[in-house]
């Protein structure tokens, strides 16, 4: 059931919404119409937050809701919520997590893997205890960790390290501490799976990972603010960004922020200029409200201007529609002039 409860939550905004779409942005379909749906209706916290959700359980859920009544259908695929879905709403739990997948989806998981395992090999080490079985059998995984753990070693090691942890997580509500902390394997400590800690706290499995979630990204928010207080998470986090394999976007974002302009970066790259264009609309979209007008020369500002005069709902525009009354206008001036908009009305 509680599958129902995140999907009625992300329609939360109260307007008529495309469900498929929200689908493919719950599975992370990285697309701009789907992540401009995602800034639009402030719903990208929730990118790629089920990448295995399959397409019949979304619908049937939607289908669920409706028979329920707290979503109303408009159209063959659009749907808005209820005064009936608002009340339930009062009480759903997403409002008090912090879920951002969207910053972290890349690298989350792997990090806290990654921090599981150090943490059983420096509780061991605490108690000098070699004889174990280590949580993590990938060869080149326990390399880097071995590497690491090289790289830091001193005599403060297991004092520091574990002192970071205490800290850390006092930005954890109760609850979250204890889906992070029951996971944790060391010297006589047995660690549970995300399933077994819901069973064991008569969780739905659905809320078990949402609370890992907000609890995880909680903590890199913290080490990413307070790097200097968090040495040796943070010395993770980097371990395990560099070791990510950088997609598309990172070339084209590194290429941009050398100075190259959307036609060079895909002529260096051999890609289509709407690629590449693609790739610039996703790099931008967590930038402020107000860095945007800095992309949109003026004299298109001003149409701009003058159409929402006359169609005022532009999380509804299709560029299609807006570029045949202002024929100068590029793809992404029209999404970024969109994303002010959205900052300018204080929905963001």
């Amino acid at each position: 059931m509680f599958i129902e409860d995140v999907i009625l939550y992300c329609f939360k905004s109260g307007e008529v919404m495309r469900y498929s779409t929200l689908y493919h942005l719950l599975k992370g379909k990285k697309t701009t119409s789907v992540l401009s749906y995602g800034k639009l209706y402030t719903l990208l916290d929730y990118f790629c937050l089920f990448p295995k959700l399959s397409k019949s359980q979304f619908n049937s859920s939607i289908h669920s809701l409706i028979q329920m009544g707290h979503l109303q259908q408009m159209d063959s695929q659009l749907v808005k919520i209820t005064n009936q879905g608002k009340d339930i709403l009062k009480y759903n739990v997403l409002s008090q997590l912090s879920i951002k997948e969207f910053h972290f989806y890349k690298y989350d998981d792997v990090f806290w893997q990654r921090l599981l395992f150090v943490s059983q090999v420096i509780s061991y080490k605490s108690y000098q205890n070699a004889n174990y079985l280590p949580i993590d059998n990938d060869p080149i995984h326990q390399l880097k960790v071995k590497q690491w753990l090289f790289q830091h070693n001193s005599d403060q090691l297991v004092k520091e390290f574990f002192s970071e942890w205490k800290q850390l997580i006092k930005c954890l509500t109760e609850d979250e501490q204890d889906i992070l902390v029951g996971q944790l394997v060391g010297h006589e400590v047995v660690g549970y799976t995300l399933s077994q800690l819901a069973l064991q706290k008569n969780y739905d499995k659905v809320y078990a990972y949402l609370l890992y979630k907000s609890a995880l990204h909680k903590m890199l928010i913290q080490i990413n603010e307070s790097c200097d207080h968090y040495i040796l998470m943070n010395s993770l986090v980097d371990m395990v960004e560099k070791e990510r394999e950088q997609d598309t976007v990172d070339l084209t974002d590194y290429l941009l922020s050398k100075g190259h302009t959307i036609k060079q970066v895909a002529h260096m790259r051999r890609l289509k200029e709407s690629t590449i264009m693609d790739h610039f609309i996703e790099i931008s979209m967590s930038k402020p409200s107000d860095e945007y007008m800095s992309y949109i020369p003026k004299e298109v500002y001003q149409h701009l201007e003058d159409y929402l005069k006359e169609y005022p709902n532009y999380k509804s525009w299709k560029y299609s529609q807006v570029v045949s009354k202002i024929p100068t206008l590029k793809f992404y001036e029209f999404k970024f002039y969109q994303f002010y908009l959205l900052g300018k009305k204080g929905d963001k």
